[in-house]
């Protein structure tokens, strides 16, 4: 292969992974930890198109990571932790509101400490929540947290789904 065959396929290189950046960029959900986690997927073994279908808990997403960094990839507990922020509130499962425990609402959402155990005493004090606006009557959540993460949250009461 020439030297000006080796330079184009160098630059074409350098071309497919900065639209790809762009691209996965555009694709994800804004949020904070966004760039973080494009930075850490397209450097890695795969690329974002691997996290955009799956869905999974706090805990199933820091397991992940752990193991990417059992494998090599570099990332900082810092980048660590909004990586897990970012992908549970956006790529989380949903959690049923009105029957999980405080320990399953804990690993569903990012919650500050003890909210989840308000949202549980808050429910069994007042009944089932019918929807986000019961939900935001919790005494101390984060509105504009919870706003994020409002695809996450289940409100099954009954057997109606809302």
């Amino acid at each position: 292969m020439s030297r000006r065959s080796v330079a184009a396929l160098g630059f074409m290189t350098v071309v497919f992974a900065s639209t790809f950046s762009v691209i996965a960029l555009q694709e994800l959900p804004d949020g904070t930890g966004k760039d973080v986690t494009v930075k850490l997927c397209s450097q890695n073994c795969h690329g974002i198109e691997k996290i955009m279908p799956e869905r999974h808990s706090k805990s199933q997403w820091g397991d992940s990571l752990n193991s990417m960094r059992d494998q090599g990839a570099k990332v900082t507990d810092e980048e660590f932790a909004t990586i897990v922020k970012y992908l549970t509130m956006h790529f989380g499962v949903p959690v049923k509101i009105n029957k999980a425990t405080a320990k399953q609402i804990d690993d569903a959402l990012i919650l500050e400490p003890g909210q989840a155990d308000a949202i549980v005493k808050f429910r069994d004090a007042n009944g089932p929540f019918a929807d986000f606006d019961a939900l935001m009557k919790v005494p101390g959540l984060d509105a504009k947290l919870m706003t994020e993460q409002r695809a996450n949250v289940n409100y099954v009461v009954g057997l109606a789904v809302r």
